[in-house]
């Protein structure tokens, strides 16, 4: 055999190797993951393909064994070669079940963790939506207590509303420009003493007011979610009355006020010009509670803690 018969004989072979690779693969392929989710047919062509190579393999046996002394010879023959291509096809097919059962079962984790995910969101959405339903219910109610505020005077049209707490900061600034007028505008003692008298006559409609108020915004800080629930609420605090719980925080009944006045920067729009001394606005309050860049932690809208740098 010449050199030029070598070579085209092992192109050839190459060449019925790749062909066959080619098929076997996209046979292979189409039996683990059909185009349609059915390997029937995958499997029909792999079985009538089974049957013809037996059918072959007996019919080249029975043309080159005729005689009955040879079918000995004959069975060895076709079980020697139908044999180990019967155990290839079941070694194959154990390959491709094995391949399709783990298929299956990373789309069944893959479809458990989304429902596991969507389940979470669920559950947070009615979380998030019951604790909406509730805060706008008691921002409703807030708004209530404060309508029904009303001012009675003698020579005077009655006030309403948060009408109410302009007259209000005028009759605690009196109170202050009374109350040990020696002693220094930033004094505590001034301030607390003054606010005392103040609150004496005002107990009925202020008490209810701070008691709501206080128990709104603790609502909102238990729950742990968004600042900008917090916003709506400062949103709702008119300028005087702003003024109002400004003084109440520095006296020892609005203490715990404070704490919340300063996480939340509940003064963020209080006017300083309409505080009895332009001095209060320093040094009373950290400055956390006017100004939300001192907050010692930053959150985002979501709620989320802002890194500092450090």
């Amino acid at each position: 055999m010449s050199v030029g018969q070598i070579v085209a004989l092992l192109v050839g072979g190459c060449a019925v190797l790749y062909l066959v690779n080619r098929a076997a693969r996209k046979i292979f392929h189409a039996l683990v993951q059909p185009k349609g989710g059915d390997s029937s047919t995958s499997l029909y062509i792999l079985a009538i393909t089974a049957l013809t190579v037996a059918l072959a393999v007996m019919v080249f046996g029975y043309l080159n064994f005729e005689k009955i002394e040879n079918l000995g010879t004959f069975g060895d023959f076709v079980g020697g070669t139908i044999n180990p291509f019967l155990t290839f096809l079941t070694f194959l097919g154990l390959i491709a079940t094995i391949i399709i059962q783990q298929k299956a079962n990373s789309a069944a984790s893959e479809a458990a963790t989304k429902a596991e995910i969507a389940l979470a969101d669920q559950i947070a959405s009615q979380k998030r939506q019951s604790f909406e339903n509730t805060l706008f219910a008691m921002l409703e109610l807030h708004n209530t207590i404060v309508t029904q505020m009303d001012v009675h005077r003698k020579t005077m049209e009655t006030l309403y509303g948060r009408d109410c707490f302009k007259h209000m900061t005028t009759q605690l600034q009196n109170h202050w420009k009374e109350a040990s007028p020696k002693r220094p505008v930033n004094n505590p003692a001034r301030i607390n003493a003054a606010y005392k008298q103040f609150y004496e006559k005002w107990r009925k409609d202020l008490g209810h007011y701070f008691r709501y108020l206080y128990n709104l915004i603790r609502f909102i800080d238990n729950a742990g979610v968004s600042p900008r629930y917090m916003k709506l609420v400062r949103a709702q605090l008119s300028d005087y009355e702003l003024v109002i719980l400004f003084y109440n925080c520095l006296t020892p009944a609005g203490f715990k006020f404070k704490h919340y006045a300063e996480k939340y920067t509940l003064f963020d729009n209080l006017d300083s010009a309409i505080l009895f001394s332009k001095t209060h606005r320093n040094g009373l309050f950290d400055e956390s509670a006017f100004d939300e860049s001192h907050r010692p932690i930053k959150v985002d809208d979501k709620g989320n803690v802002i890194p500092t740098s450090p």
